[in-house]
């Protein structure tokens, strides 16, 4: 008994210690805020077992939904959409010692800001599950526009955030993070927010008469698919360098973000196998902006390379050389990445290959444009940057539409 109480000490610290810490910080905005009483009865009715744990959730939906749990990008949570799926799951959403806590504070023993920055903090970690789906954005849905150049079921997405875009996550569509254990959308979607029309027009090329056309890495994204060559990097394959196509969904090595942003901005759309089968199809453009485009053909090469003003907005394009066949809709690896020996970097002898040190900066803190002979690059990796809501994105966006 007295080491259960002791426990139970140790948790109420803990619980109040995440909550008053710099990992939330009060706003003025949530302390002003008042709870509603029905949700302490709710948190003292669990507590009780007197309702179910998904009771008990429906109460923190609503209070993020109503914005006094603020949490800026709501996370994936694989639990909660496994559960609603298979009603017969029987999954463990919020751990056993949340209900002493929430017990706490309907009887006032836990102060509110504590309790509610300490269910923030188990949301953010993806300790607590909860149902992406019950998570509301202030627009609706059917009043987003998504990129023309990806199908886009709405009916299966959640909102995650509202930022420079919109940001929609693909309900149950989570992977577990290799750095932190935290579960993170797979793929995310982005929209236009219509409230903010007069501020894509002024990075969009709707009114434009400028032709630029952004440039899909589909070879790349193949590449990076189970069974692709990867894992032949890791030695878990040793045929792995034959890899076949993939139907693409946006994800982060093949800058999926990015090439949704500028579509849904208005400029035009291509992939490397137009390049591949058609290399003057580039002539069409003025501009072209190469995503991460890191495996290609030396024909896509020489058309890129040969362009008088392409945009590399990612480091490490044009850095293995591929082949294709498109009867067996296979890419094979031929030079590059170390390979077919060591110390062959770039497969195409590039003097102007800028993946190191450049490749594996993603925080983009001092993101720069520098001049080619015949183009520009940058000095990161910026596929996050487009979930962002800053004027660094927006200069970003600018200055792209003004070159």
């Amino acid at each position: 008994m007295v080491f259960q109480i002791r426990l139970l000490v140790v948790l109420i610290t803990l619980f109040s210690l995440i909550g008053s810490s710099a990992l939330i910080p009060n706003s003025s905005a949530q302390e002003e805020t008042q709870i509603p009483d029905w949700i302490k009865n709710v948190a003292e009715w669990w507590a009780n077992n007197e309702i179910s744990e998904k009771e008990f959730l429906t109460g923190i939906e609503y209070l993020i939904n109503n914005n006094i749990i603020f949490i800026p990008f709501i996370p994936c949570s694989l639990a909660a959409a496994t559960a609603a799926s298979d009603p017969t799951l029987e999954a463990k959403l919020v751990p056993d010692w949340v209900k002493n806590n929430a017990g706490w504070w309907a009887t006032d023993q836990i102060e509110d800001a504590d309790f509610i920055n300490g269910i923030k903090y188990l949301i953010d970690r993806t300790i607590l599950g909860i149902d992406n789906t019950k998570i509301k954005g202030k627009l609706l849905i059917e009043d987003i526009k998504f990129s023309p150049a990806w199908n886009v079921d709405k009916d299966k997405l959640a909102f995650v955030a509202s930022s420079f875009f919109e940001i929609y996550g693909i309900n149950g569509d989570c992977l577990i993070d290799q750095k932190d254990g935290l579960s993170k959308w797979k793929s995310i979607i982005l929209g236009l927010n219509p409230n903010k029309m007069n501020l894509y027009n002024e990075v969009a090329l709707w009114n434009d008469p400028q032709s630029a056309v952004v440039v899909f890495p589909y070879f790349t994204y193949a590449a990076y698919q189970p069974m692709g060559f990867y894992e032949y990097y890791k030695g878990k394959c040793d045929d792995c360098t034959t890899t076949k196509f993939a139907p693409p969904t946006s994800q982060y090595t093949s800058s999926g973000k990015a090439h949704q942003a500028l579509t849904l901005l208005g400029y035009s759309s291509i992939t490397d196998i137009e390049i591949d089968r058609d290399p003057s199809i580039l002539q069409q453009f003025d501009k072209v902006i190469m995503l991460h485009n890191e495996y290609v053909t030396r024909t896509m090469f020489d058309a890129i390379t040969s362009h008088p003003n392409v945009v590399y907005l990612y480091p490490n394009a044009l850095y293995a050389e591929i082949e294709v066949n498109y009867t067996d809709e296979t890419i094979t690896l031929l030079r590059g990445h170390d390979y077919p020996d060591l110390g062959i970097a770039n497969g195409f002898d590039w003097q102007f290959d800028n993946t190191h040190p450049y490749e594996y900066d993603n925080t983009c803190l001092d993101l720069e444009f520098y001049k080619l002979p015949v183009g520009w690059m940058t000095t990161c990796y910026p596929e996050n940057l487009f979930m962002a809501n800053s004027e660094q994105l927006f200069n970003i966006l600018k200055f792209m539409k003004d070159l």
